[in-house]
């Protein structure tokens, strides 16, 4: 196969994302790996590689990596050395937390068709809204709710003006197949709406400077805060939305303001008002949602009285 024939099929190819744990030397300066399973594309499997950089560690050293498979061997390249995956609280005093007024950082993650994807550059230009969720949550009020309306907030918004992104806690098992499958679920739009996923040692970085926990409590299952990031055409961190019980309205709203653009200020209103609820409520979206509710019962209910008190003085005088 030609250099040109090998680069072509190399392209074809989506990249893998992949862990991989060293075995020992393998034949013509090779080294025999244990690949784990890529959900969809690849089957875990035992066999020698090429690895670039090269990596001196003894059997048994955990390895992220991209997969190759254009090549004989086949190459991981892009290497490091890194344990697999494991959901945790965010490590906040290793990095630079991500806040209003920061950029996106670079980092470098695959999308649902298999290509890289700088998280920094997703979309220059537009207004982002980055969330996070991963493809296995069994809550309809978690991962689905927030998918579902970023669902509708893709037929409310125009796509010159504004991206969507959804970046996976489950690298592991998200595979670039798997959100595939996802997108193709709720109608998601590649030109506006991107999925994210990569090796873990990546993944688990951008957790810890966005400062989302994940903690596992059974096969499948994590426990997770929820945050929506929201950053202004200049690619800074403009709003950070706690919760996903926020309207769509109200959540357009925001993001077309951040736009530039004609935005209704009472879904602005109400998006700050369940921020700030939830705010009062220590970060509790329940009690936070209920405490909104309840103000607003309250507040109905005073100006009913007010007004239906001010009827009864006038039919008094009128009587």
């Amino acid at each position: 196969m030609t250099l040109l024939a090998s680069l072509l099929l190399a392209l074809a190819l989506p990249v893998l994302p992949v862990h991989a744990t060293t075995l020992g030397p393998g034949p013509g300066g090779t080294s025999v790996v244990r690949l784990d399973t890529v959900t969809g594309m690849l089957p875990g499997q035992t066999r020698a590689v090429q690895i670039s950089p090269r990596v001196t560690a003894p059997a048994g050293t955990g390895i992220d990596a991209f997969l190759d498979r254009s090549r004989t061997p086949w190459m991981l390249y892009n290497a490091g050395v890194a344990p697999r995956f494991t959901p945790g609280l965010p490590e906040s005093g290793k990095v630079f937390p991500v806040d209003v007024g920061s950029t996106l950082p670079h980092t470098q993650l695959v999308d649902q068709n298999g290509r890289l994807v700088d998280l920094a550059s997703v979309a220059p230009g537009k207004v982002v809204l980055l969330a996070f969720i991963f493809t296995r949550c069994p809550d309809r009020d978690e991962c689905p709710l927030l998918s579902a309306k970023f669902s509708e907030l893709q037929r409310k918004l125009d796509p010159k003006h504004f991206h969507l992104v959804e970046l996976t806690l489950d690298p592991p098992y998200d595979s670039p197949a798997v959100l595939r499958a996802y997108a193709r679920q709720y109608g998601a739009d590649p030109k506006m709406w991107t999925m994210l996923t990569g090796q873990g040692r990546e993944v688990s970085h951008v957790l810890d400077r966005f400062g989302i926990s994940s903690l596992e409590v059974s096969t499948a299952k994590f426990l997770h805060n929820d945050k929506v990031f929201l950053t202004a055409p200049d690619g800074k961190v403009a709003d950070i939305v706690q919760t996903t019980q926020f309207s769509t309205g109200a959540l357009a709203a925001q993001a077309e303001h951040l736009a530039g653009l004609a935005s209704s200020p009472i879904g602005r209103i109400q998006l700050a008002l369940v921020a700030s609820a939830i705010a009062l409520c220590g970060g509790s979206q329940f009690a936070g949602v209920v405490l909104l509710e309840t103000m607003l019962f309250l507040l109905i209910a005073v100006v009913s009285f007010v007004a239906l008190s001010l009827i009864a003085r006038m039919l008094r005088r009128n009587a």
